[in-house]
């Protein structure tokens, strides 16, 4: 074997989650080792929706603004759409039956606005991976391997062992590090690790095709980028099909690139189709027989619900699809995923650098489980929902077929009966804007219970059942509230406060004790504290006056922001010893208590 590595951090996979890891253990100081198995990136488009969140996580980290140049405009995905079919005759075909405004687009804009700097982008991952590789590499010159195995893993109660080997040259090599992230989709961290998934099997089987084709003489409209085929027969069978338009130059109804997915029935067998049997299964699905397509790659793949029992195991953590795999619906697996990340690295870098304890990473799993589960739940309620409402067309699979184009006719005629028809049906279609329009799903998961975060006796705001309103709050485990402030001559939001690594203290405009202790605390422990006073005679002014709203305290009070972005200690007034406060409050939120006692 070649000489060995010692590196902090190894991470496994080099997908979104493993390459976005890198980049933030590189701007937090931390070296490490990413190998990643496959020769390059993804191939095909998959996850393309990144949410606000992530989208103010990749700002944190200098991409967000690439994201949103390399990928489709605001203008071009604000809506998702339902249609009956691309082409045909009959009288239910090349019908529209549904629209709901969706990702911070149309009449979500304003809401959004008022609770994150950042739309959404849509950027899919065959495009958003090269460019965090980009970055991984430029920040971590030699520690990005692809075509790069992972052959062993194990470890001891003071690092990880693993034997890597170079695919392209067969050469193996030792590792060892402090700790490791298994970022590899499930491959094979947890199963070495003996970690099971938990859920059912999975219950449905999908093809994505990804072509070029000319699809924009079928559609009127380019505000979505993503369209859905819901198509019933009179024999009482349904198509069902996603159509999401992928560029890379053109991100409207003259987009370039396409994906279909053709989506068997559920407990239908995985059927692994060809080139031209995909190709014939595009043209199916669309209702257009003769459409020219030129197809670039397909892949067979399974809608799972399911998530590790454990997301660790001593020094090595799970993160991304390895510890939580979702239906699509929803567009919550790849930022999921990201968000592990941003929760995870900034605590090995502390515990790496000796500013936090090694117990601070026991709170990975309790804070971040939860919302895998809560992600897994609401996406595959997300993907039911889907089934269900072509229950609204009135179709029957045992009824005759003359009832059921009579069904058909009537729905889509121009009578009162029909009207009255298609407004029912427009009921059906309307629960599943609660998928398109979940600022709560995205934003509002909290670590209200986690062991390294100081409770402050407040009640956690109500959380909406259909995930839609975000209700914000400077609570302790919450996500720090958007607010605009003028700092200077410049507007910043709160969010733009955050950098890598560096906590974050707010006071009230009387606050100048919790200042000055932050200087004389931060200095004592050689942590990154960055402190603002907010408020008249503050260095923070202004702005929309939202925060005094959402902070939760009074002039002389504070908050307390974690590097991630979450508030870890809220003092509702001034206190007799702030520079004594801060240091109780610090030991809580990075485990420290008894290491320093």
């Amino acid at each position: 074997m070649s000489e060995r590595i010692e590196v902090p951090i190894l991470i496994v996979g080099g997908g979104a989650c493993g390459l976005a890891s890198s980049v933030m253990l590189s701007d937090l100081g931390v070296d490490s080792l990413l190998v990643e198995r496959h020769p390059t990136t993804a191939l095909l488009p998959k996850a393309h929706i990144i949410n606000p969140r992530s989208m103010e996580i990749l700002h944190l980290h200098g991409m967000a603004e690439e994201v949103l140049r390399e990928g489709a405009p605001p203008e071009n995905n604000a809506s998702a759409q339902w249609y009956t079919s691309l082409g045909g005759d009959e009288p239910w075909h090349r019908q529209q039956v549904h629209r709901v405004d969706a990702w911070s687009g149309g009449a979500l804009t304003a809401q959004y606005a008022r609770i994150t700097r950042w739309r959404h982008g849509n950027l899919p991952q065959k495009h958003l991976e090269p460019l965090l590789r980009r970055h991984a590499e430029a920040r971590n010159r030699g520690g990005v391997r692809f075509a790069t195995e992972l052959v062993d893993i194990g470890q001891d109660s003071d690092g990880v062992d693993a034997v890597i080997r170079d695919l392209d040259t067969g050469a193996e090599q030792e590792v060892r590090a402090a700790y490791a992230i298994g970022a590899d989709g499930g491959k094979t961290v947890g199963d070495r690790l003996g970690i099971a998934m938990e859920g059912p099997e999975p219950f449905v089987h999908t093809t994505s095709v990804y072509f070029r084709a000319d699809l924009s003489p079928y559609f009127d409209d380019d505000d979505a980028c993503l369209r859905f085929i819901v198509r019933p027969t009179p024999q009482g069978t349904w198509m069902r099909t996603g159509c999401l338009q992928m560029g890379p130059t053109h991100w409207d109804r003259h987009s370039e690139e396409w994906v279909v997915t053709i989506t068997a029935p559920p407990g239908s067998d995985q059927v692994q189709l060809d080139a031209e049997q995909a190709a014939a299964g595009v043209r199916e699905r669309l209702n257009l027989p003769d459409l020219e397509i030129e197809v670039l790659r397909h892949s067979g793949w399974s809608i799972q619900a399911v998530v590790a029992e454990r997301f660790a195991e001593g020094r090595v953590f799970l993160a991304g699809d390895a510890a939580h795999r979702h239906s699509p619906h929803g567009g919550l697996g790849l930022n999921t995923g990201m968000q592990d990340a941003h929760n995870l690295t900034w605590k090995l870098a502390a515990v790496v650098s000796g500013t936090g304890g090694p117990e601070l990473l026991d709170s990975y799993e309790p804070e971040r489980r939860p919302v895998g589960i809560r992600n897994v739940e609401f996406a595959t309620s997300a993907f039911f929902n889907h089934l269900a409402v072509a229950g609204g067309f009135g179709v029957l699979p045992n009824a005759p077929v003359g009832h059921n184009r009579a069904v058909l006719e009537a729905l889509f005629s121009d009578t009162l009966d029909g009207a009255s028809r298609r407004t029912r049906l427009h009921e059906f279609f309307e629960t599943l804007r609660v998928e398109f329009q979940a600022a709560d799903v995205e934003l509002g998961f909290a670590y209200d219970d986690s062991p390294v975060v100081v409770p402050d006796g407040t009640p956690a705001p109500p959380r909406d059942p259909t995930g839609r309103e975000y209700v914000q709050a400077a609570r302790p485990g919450h996500r720090l509230p958007h607010a605009w402030f003028d700092q200077g001559a410049r507007r910043v939001s709160t969010h733009d406060l955050l950098r890598p690594g560096r906590w974050l203290l707010l006071a009230g405009e009387r606050g100048e004790d919790w200042v000055a202790a932050a200087s004389v605390v931060g200095g004592e422990r050689d942590l990154p504290l960055d402190a603002h006073r907010a408020g008249p005679g503050g260095d923070l002014q202004g702005g929309d006056g939202a925060w005094y709203g959402l902070r939760g305290h009074d002039a002389e009070g504070v908050v307390l922001v974690r590097p991630d972005g979450h508030v870890a200690y809220r003092s509702h007034t001034g206190v007799a010893d702030a520079p004594g406060a801060l240091r109780a409050a610090l030991d809580v939120a990075l485990a420290t208590a008894g290491v320093r006692a």
